[in-house]
């Protein structure tokens, strides 16, 4: 594949700002109202201002990477808004939470994807203002292992513009390993209300996270990918003390909010393909539930 020159990205939440300030040029696609709300209150990330070009869907054209970083309760709009912006030889990144946005973007436009995960990151963002410490990387590669051309063009065009990055042979592994993550701490901070620092002192969150986490473990091997038995304790023991006491996961973020959460990209997803195997799901039963309790009470 030729070297990436042109890009465009579609979200401009808290990974959107992370990756696309590091991105000279880089388009960010909005309609016209969301343009008019984000020149009146610009991007402020760490205390610096950050200016981006803007483009509507419709004057899209064809660029060389795509990076797709909105949530996932609105991919669907994304995927019909980035069309003009993809074309023959655009490769298409998904930094989007869960295992499951690249298989609606292929369907879309096939053969223009890498299976990629976020990690790492831990930023907080209330309105346009977004505060981290960690911006995390990028790992990304072909869904089959394969270290392609355009895998090789990716990391290199990341590596240009500073973005921590890892081309993988093993994505789909990552991508698994993420959701585990994101299915027990992510969720529990939510359903129980806590910070980072909240959820090492809270013995009922943390047995509830450790029995999400296992589900997810118990799934991924049956779906032939080999998370280790104790790959909760691992993470756990060796992540948790890195992060700030004070911080918390994007998803008690959303709930304070008041926004839409990702819990069918979490507990939804699964409990759905857990069912195939007939594997009970009683700790993402708990957190789909409670969640979606909790969203159904933003409107009182």
């Amino acid at each position: 594949m030729n070297q990436i020159r042109t890009s465009a990205l579609i979200g401009l939440g808290a990974l959107g700002i992370l990756f696309g300030r590091k991105m000279p040029g880089v388009q960010v696609i909005a309609d016209e109202a969301r343009i008019a709300r984000y020149a009146a209150q610009p991007v402020v990330c760490n205390g610096e201002e950050c200016r981006f070009s803007y483009v509507t869907p419709a004057q899209g054209k064809p660029v060389d990477l795509l990076l797709v970083a909105v949530k996932a309760t609105v991919l669907d709009q994304a995927i019909a808004d980035m069309k003009n912006f993809v074309g023959p030889d655009t490769v298409i990144l998904s930094v989007l939470n869960g295992i499951t946005s690249e298989e609606h973007i292929e369907t879309a436009y096939p053969g223009r994807t890498l299976w990629s995960v976020a990690i790492g990151m831990d930023a907080t963002r209330s309105g346009r203002t977004l505060v981290f410490n960690q911006a995390g990387k990028i790992q990304f590669g072909e869904r089959d292992g394969a270290m392609t051309g355009r895998v090789q063009a990716v990391a290199d065009y990341l590596d240009a513009c500073g973005i921590a990055n890892e081309p993988c042979s093993d994505i789909l592994y990552k991508q698994w390993n993420k959701l585990m993550v994101n299915d027990g701490l992510n969720q529990a901070a939510a359903a129980f209300d806590l910070t980072y620092g909240g959820l090492c002192r809270s013995a009922e969150a943390q047995a509830k996270m450790h029995e999400a986490m296992q589900e997810v473990i118990r799934l991924a091997n049956l779906e032939g990918v080999p998370l280790p038995r104790d790959n909760d304790e691992q993470f756990l023991r060796t992540a948790m003390p890195t992060f700030n006491p004070d911080g918390m996961p994007s998803m008690r973020q959303d709930v304070l909010a008041k926004r839409p959460t990702e819990v069918e990209e979490f507990a939804g997803v699964v409990r759905a393909r857990a069912k195939k195997y007939g594997m009970p799901t009683p700790a993402n039963d708990f957190f789909y539930a409670r969640i979606q309790e909790i969203e159904a009470g933003y409107c009182k």
